[in-house]
This record gives C-alpha cells, structure tokens and sequence, in this order.
C-alpha cells in the first residue's frame, strides 16, 4: 500500500494531522480524542505488518479496512462500527466533528 493511500484515509475520517518524526493523526468527536494512528515517513510503499497495526489502531477488521481504503466505507460508516465496539458514543456521534 502506498502512503497516498493511509494520507486519504487522514483526510476521509478528517483525523487532525501533526508530523513530525511520524504523521500523526487523532480522529475527535465531540472534542473527544477518540483514537490516535501513526505511521514513519520513511521512503516507498508501507509494508503488510504496517498496514495490519494502523488497521488496529482504527479498530478495522481486515474487510472493514479494505472498505475504507477502496472507499465504500464512509466516514458515517466508520463511526457507527466505532460505536458497536463502544469506542463512540451516540451523543458524541451526532454532533459534528472538530476539523
């Protein structure tokens, strides 16, 4: 996978991106920090054991991670998965996200 790719992922779930020695990027909800992926700058493609922990870092299972990338998972989407493994709350869910 490319880092153009984990870049459209930041900017689809509008995660608030700092880089530094890493890109980081923190999804908030509510003015919550919910969850924190990261991933090194680095040269040339992300390997298969970086893709597998920034899928644990969103809390994706495997097809749920390839929906996202292939985009058929919407940011919407991505919240109610979050919500049926308790990470978002419904109250949070509805109100707008902090960009």
């Amino acid at each position: 996978m490319k880092k153009f790719d984990i870049e459209k992922i930041f900017n689809k779930l509008s995660l608030q991106v700092r880089s530094t020695g890493h890109n980081y990027g923190w999804l908030t909800v509510s003015d919550k920090k919910i969850l924190r992926v990261h991933y090194s700058h680095g040269k040339g493609d992300l390997p298969g054991k970086i893709m597998h922990k920034i899928r644990g870092q969103l809390k994706l299972s495997e097809k749920d991670f390839k929906d996202l990338v292939a985009c058929p998972l919407t940011y919407e989407g991505y919240l109610d998965i979050l919500e049926r493994k308790g990470f978002v709350s419904t109250p949070c869910k509805t109100l707008k996200i902090k960009t």
